[in-house]
């Protein structure tokens, strides 16, 4: 492709996943839409050359990618880690609970930013899409996956204690 995003296969039979909250650390980012692949490749260069990839306080180091705080131009992205609900804010990392939400998912051929964009290109209209929260995984022992959130409801059970 002459835009420098490579072919990838999406396989379009998509997962439907609803999610509780949860809670993302790291490094935000402006995304302007007019220079997204530019964007993209510096905040993935901040992030690997950044000391906060090893001071967040995360489950594990699988890194997740949130795209939120969509506007006409372009939208915030965080990549960072998932932590516990409590975990204390590091000095320069930012934060962001992302709210429970019902996801198309794709698994993706490759664990790549470079697969993720091309991937993006056949997910963007997905129709049903919100536009609230999106977010990349890529776990370091299972197939990185693309979550776009549309629209649905998402029903969370109430525990129930037994006297």
């Amino acid at each position: 492709m002459g835009d420098g995003v490579m072919s990838v296969n999406i396989n379009m039979n998509l997962e439907t996943a609803a999610l509780p909250v949860f809670r993302l650390m790291g490094m935000a980012i402006p995304i302007c839409l007019s220079r997204e692949a530019d964007d993209m490749e510096l905040a993935w260069e901040r992030w690997h050359e950044s000391s906060l990839k090893d001071t967040l306080p995360a489950f594990s180091k699988s890194v997740y990618v949130l795209r939120h705080l969509y506007h006409s131009t372009g939208y915030i992205l965080i990549i960072g880690y998932l932590v516990s609900n409590d975990a204390p804010l590091p000095e320069g990392a930012c934060e962001w609970y992302v709210a429970p939400q019902v996801y198309q998912v794709a698994t993706l051929p490759e664990a790549s930013r470079h697969a993720a964009a091309a991937a993006w290109q056949q997910l963007a209209t997905l129709p049903d899409r919100r536009f609230e929260a999106d977010f990349e995984s890529y776990p370091s022992h299972s197939a990185s996956k693309i979550y776009v959130g549309i629209t649905g409801d998402v029903a969370m059970a109430e525990e129930t204690l037994d006297d």
